[in-house]
């Protein structure tokens, strides 16, 4: 796992006036995906249009060997007692899902609870952190107590990726 802060408190506005409604988040297993608030309860806005959110992100990931951003994004919202249990992001075999970018958009103090566990690894709950990891990763977020938890999440594909990436 990978992590810097990066983004401004003014970009993550940014980015979160591009999200519209939320709805319940689904999961997936293979090539089908349904609620089970069991295993996931969380609300997201899955973007239709990655255009609106490309110059603001791309820029600053760049130097981290990101040089695009697929058709898999979205922003996630996790209020008082939602969670993601712990899982892996690779829905099969066939899958092109590489890696995770997380954004952090809600600041440490917004939530309590909620930490992004990746393999027995804490991310930062700071302000535009920005965290990737390999999607194989065994990875939860934890129950949140109070607050609300707000992120950004893209599944990156290969191609979305340099060759040379040290993070491949």
């Amino acid at each position: 796992m990978v992590q810097e802060v990066i983004f401004s408190k003014e970009e993550v506005n940014s980015l979160l006036n591009t999200a519209g409604d939320f709805f319940q988040s689904a999961v997936y297993s293979g090539n089908s995906g349904g609620i089970n608030t069991n295993i996931r309860n969380s609300l997201s806005y899955d973007f239709k249009d990655n255009s609106v959110f490309k110059d603001i992100i791309l820029p600053k990931v760049k130097h981290l060997g990101i040089i695009d951003i697929g058709n898999e994004a979205m922003i996630l919202k996790y209020g008082k007692g939602h969670f993601f249990k712990r899982h892996q992001d690779v829905i099969s075999t066939e899958s092109n899902r590489k890696k995770n970018l997380i954004i952090q958009l809600s600041d440490i103090g917004d939530y309590e609870g909620g930490v992004l566990e990746v393999d027995g690894t804490f991310a930062s709950k700071e302000l535009g952190n920005v965290i990737i990891f390999n999607c194989a990763s065994f990875h939860e977020v934890k129950i949140i107590e109070s607050g609300t938890r707000l992120c950004f999440l893209a599944h990156l594909q290969q191609s979305d990726l340099k060759k040379e990436n040290y993070l491949m």
